[in-house]
């Protein structure tokens, strides 16, 4: 590598698109997989949260140092979201994000209707996140899901007449679930020709229904061996159908990679409004908001008078120059285009670029890396050991 910056402090790289995130935490029913923050619609205060939303980003707007280009309204489960509330929410950010690239919303496939698909895409929402999961309706039943097959396609059709870009999640290495059964999850799913596709392999997490059930031997964990099988399936099926495999989870058709999603792994700032949302200033500061809805709605109902003599609902994390490194090989890795040595370079300088390289030579030596035009990303046959990789070259 040529000489260049110095080691002291790493170079502010400038953005010019910044991301909205906005987390709705109300859910009918929860999902047993699930451990993202979220509560009960019945005990939903819609009026109140949404002032709280806007009254959070009229505050915090200024954080983002670079217009907002996308929104990601996720969840639990926002497709439950009023009308009439989600207009307001949309009119309110509305003068502040004028020039958006992308504007997505996740939505249950039992909660698509017209009107909703009509006010949605009025509003300036142009992609739609839809959660199917799975298309076989003994697996949805096991997963706790609200819908079934026959709901998740007739929500897709009606989608369709309203949205061209349009995204469906699958999860793989489910109870019960068998490779042939995988198989003909991916081929509904082609069939559709959605824009872009996310499958993830279930995880155990602490604390969830699923964990617990599967502790008390209620349900059986599918074999290591075979998500493995189900995750090379994957692969092969999508990029026969020419999805492009950008991210390890995530496919898409040319031109439909997820913009909003992508700032995540490229370092790009955005602001997360909602309990429990993160933000983030593309620089070196991580905030979270306190996963509490009524404390949330509490806080930001009142006046700026009454905060500003109480400590702010967030938590603010500052990184070290180690973890700025970390965190850019570990997201950077995840992408098909992997890690540009000229970028990482400017970022942290010589010395952390030289040793990136020595960590990573026994890993070309071995096959399981590619070392191409000065970028470094994995190969296609190591995705499946990507976390023992990327530990490898921190």
């Amino acid at each position: 590598m040529q000489g260049g910056a110095e080691d002291t402090d790493c170079i502010e790289i400038k953005s010019e698109r910044g991301g909205l995130y906005i987390h709705i935490a109300y859910c009918r029913k929860k999902c047993i997989y699930c451990d993202f923050f979220s509560a009960g619609d019945r005990i939903a205060d819609w009026h109140g949260y949404v002032n709280a939303i806007c009254s959070e980003f009229k505050e915090r707007i200024n954080e983002l140092a670079c217009p907002i280009r996308t929104i990601y309204i996720g969840g639990g489960t926002p497709s439950l979201m009023p009308i009439d509330e989600f207009s307001r929410l949309c009119d309110f950010i509305k003068p502040y994000a004028n020039d958006l690239e992308e504007f997505t919303i996740e939505v249950n496939p039992d909660d698509v209707e017209e009107s909703k698909l009509e006010i949605w895409k009025h509003k300036g929402v142009n992609r739609l996140s839809i959660g199917i999961q799975s298309f076989d309706d003994k697996v949805l039943k096991v997963l706790g899901r609200r819908h079934d097959s026959a709901t998740a396609k007739k929500a897709y059709e009606l989608a369709r007449r309203y949205f061209s870009n349009i995204s469906i999640d699958l999860m793989f290495g489910l109870p019960g679930q068998s490779l042939d059964m995988w198989t003909m999850d991916l081929i509904a799913a082609i069939e559709m020709i959605p824009e872009h596709i996310s499958a993830y392999s279930l995880m155990y997490e602490e604390g969830t229904a699923l964990t617990a059930l599967r502790d008390i031997g209620r349900l059986e964990e599918a074999p290591e061996s075979v998500s493995e099988k189900m995750f090379l399936r994957l692969i092969e099926e999508l990029n026969k159908a020419g999805y492009d495999h950008y991210e390890i989870s995530n496919f898409a058709l040319p031109g439909y990679r997820s913009i909003h999603n992508s700032s995540y792994w490229h370092q790009q700032p955005y602001l997360g409004l909602g309990p429990s949302a993160h933000s983030y200033d593309g620089k070196r500061t991580r905030k979270a908001n306190r996963a509490d809805i009524r404390g949330y709605i509490d806080y930001w109902n009142q006046s700026y008078i009454e905060k500003k003599y109480e400590d702010s609902f967030y938590e603010s994390e500052n990184l070290s120059d180690e973890e700025l490194i970390e965190e850019y090989i570990m997201t950077r890795m995840r992408t098909r285009e992997g890690i540009s040595l000229d970028d990482f370079h400017k970022r942290f300088g010589n010395n952390s670029c030289d040793s990136l390289i020595r960590n990573c030579k026994p890993l070309l030596d071995r096959g399981l890396i590619a070392f191409d035009e000065n970028t470094i990303s994995l190969k296609e046959s190591s995705v499946l050991i990507s976390d023992s990789i990327i530990v490898d070259m921190i």
